[in-house]
C-alpha cells in the first residue's frame, strides 16, 4: 500500500505544482531549447525542504537548487574545471533532470492548500488546477477521524458512576464507530500535508487531526495533578538515596 501511495499517486497530484509562472532559465547546452533546467516552483520547493511532506529526510534549499550527485567541476569558475576541463553538458543536463524526478517521488502529495494573507486571485489559479480538492477527500477523512481527544483521567468504575449519575442524552460521535479505521485514517492524514499560502510564502502543515510521529505517545498523557507531581517527587527521592547508599557500599568495599 505505501509503496504504491508513495510513487504513483505523488507523480498525478504534484504535477500541477510542477510549473512555475516565473522566467525560463537559459539552456544548459547553447542553441538547444530542451537543455534548460527544470524550474522548481515555490509549491514544490516548500513540499521537497519539509519534513511533513517528505518520505525521507528533507533537502534544504541549496540541495533542492543544485543536486548533490553534480561534481563542482560543473562550475567552469572552478579549480577542478581549470585542472580536468570543463564538465559535459549533456551530464549536467541529464543530472538535474534526473534529481528532479527522482525527488518529486519522495513528496506526499497534498490534496488541501489553505490560504493566509494572500490574494485571492493567486490562491485561486492553484486550487483551479488542483482537481482533487474539489472532491472534498480531505475534509471526509478529517470528518471520519474525528476530534482527537486526550485520555480519560478516571478509572472505568468512576466513569461508570458517574454515567449514572449523570446519564448523557446521545453518546453517538461524528467519527467512525471503529477505531482501528479512526487510526488508518489518521494515519493517512499524516501522509497528506497542506498548503498553507501567506504574505511571505509557502508553508507545509499536517492536519490536527492526526499525530506527528514524536506525538503519538504524549498526546495521550494526562496532565499531571498534585498527587501524582508528589508520589513522582517521593520515587525521585528514595531512587537518589539508594544510588547513594549502593556507590557507598561499593566504596567501602574497595
Amino acid at each position: 500500500m505505501q509503496k504504491s501511495f508513495s510513487h504513483s499517486i505523488p507523480s498525478q497530484c504534484c504535477q500541477p505544482f510542477l510549473y512555475s509562472k516565473g522566467p525560463l532559465p537559459a539552456p544548459i547546452i547553447h542553441g538547444k531549447e530542451t537543455s534548460r533546467p527544470p524550474v522548481i516552483s515555490p509549491e514544490l520547493m516548500a513540499l521537497l525542504t519539509s519534513s511533513y511532506s517528505r518520505t525521507t529526510k528533507p533537502l534544504s534549499k541549496k540541495g533542492a537548487e543544485r543536486p548533490c550527485e553534480l561534481p563542482t567541476r560543473a562550475d567552469p569558475s572552478s579549480e577542478e574545471a581549470r585542472i580536468f576541463g570543463p564538465f559535459s553538458k549533456r551530464r549536467e543536463v541529464n543530472i538535474r533532470r534526473r534529481f528532479i524526478k527522482t525527488e518529486v517521488k519522495k513528496v506526499f502529495p497534498p490534496i488541501d492548500i489553505l490560504r493566509a494573507d494572500t490574494t485571492q486571485q493567486d490562491f485561486q489559479a492553484r486550487v483551479d488546477l488542483l482537481d482533487v480538492l474539489k472532491m472534498g477527500l480531505f475534509a471526509e477523512a478529517e470528518k471520519l477521524v474525528g476530534e482527537l481527544c486526550k485520555g480519560p483521567t478516571t478509572t472505568r468504575r468512576e466513569q461508570k458512576d458517574e454515567l449514572l449519575e449523570h446519564p448523557s442524552p446521545s453518546m453517538s460521535t461524528d467519527r467512525h464507530p471503529s477505531r482501528w479505521v479512526c487510526r488508518r485514517y489518521r494515519w493517512l492524514l499524516s501522509r497528506l500535508p497542506q498548503l498553507v499560502y501567506h504574505g511571505k510564502g509557502i508553508n507545509v502543515q499536517i492536519s490536527s487531526r492526526t499525530f506527528a510521529p514524536y506525538q503519538k505517545t504524549l498526546a495521550y498523557l494526562p496532565e499531571v495533578d498534585s498527587t501524582t507531581l508528589s508520589w513522582l517527587q517521593m520515587s525521585n527521592s528514595e531512587r537518589t538515596s539508594a544510588d547513594t547508599d549502593k556507590r557507598r557500599n561499593n566504596n567501602n568495599s574497595k
